[in-house]
């Protein structure tokens, strides 16, 4: 499956926060990261193949129980 550019942007977002939350020392910074990380998943992480997502962004979101919300 090909990515749109908005699939696009919305995996990298992901990716990124996903891959920056466990190395934030900031508990309250943490929390809102995850929480925005959370948000991102919940709208759009339906419409993203999960095949396109790095081991460590993965990783983080089997953690935080979101990876279920990847892909259809």
């Amino acid at each position: 499956m090909t990515e749109s550019q908005q699939q696009w942007y919305n995996r990298q977002a992901i990716e990124r926060l996903a891959q920056h939350i466990p190395f934030e020392q900031d508990k309250s910074v943490k929390a809102e990261l995850i929480e925005m990380l959370r948000g991102l998943v919940i709208h759009n992480g339906r419409d993203i193949d999960p095949e396109h997502f790095g081991f460590e962004a993965r990783t983080e979101l089997i953690r935080l129980g979101l990876w279920h919300r990847i892909g259809k």
